[in-house]
């Protein structure tokens, strides 16, 4: 019975390293994100490009250049949606007005109707 005993104590001690580590890991890569200012870049995009359709007047054409991100703009639940790298950052505008975009990787074309 020692022996089983020492076994399950063992998996435990196991179970509770890895557990450590993959937290460690968690932890490092958010740590190298922020310090990277991937996750702020795509917030920032995102809060600017809702902050124009917020102001524009209809009839208004905003060009955003930025650097490579995947920006998409949900008309239906007002939302813009910025992707850089990994990091996906969304955040809602308020604008009554119709929203169109072209976008591609370095710039983003806003028509408010």
């Amino acid at each position: 019975m020692a022996g089983k005993r020492g076994q399950e104590e063992l998996m435990l001690f196991i179970i509770y390293i890895l557990v450590a580590i993959s937290i460690l890991f968690s932890l490092m890569y958010f740590v190298s994100g922020v310090a990277s200012g991937r996750l702020v870049k795509s917030q920032v995009l995102a809060k600017e490009i809702a902050l124009f359709i917020d102001t524009a007047e209809p009839g208004t054409s905003i060009l955003l250049e930025h650097e490579k991100a995947d920006v998409k703009i949900n008309a239906e639940t007002k939302e813009v949606i910025v992707q850089i790298e990994q990091n996906a950052y969304v955040f809602k505008f308020f604008s009554p007005n119709s929203i169109e975009f072209e976008t591609n990787q370095t710039s983003t074309k806003i028509m408010v109707k």
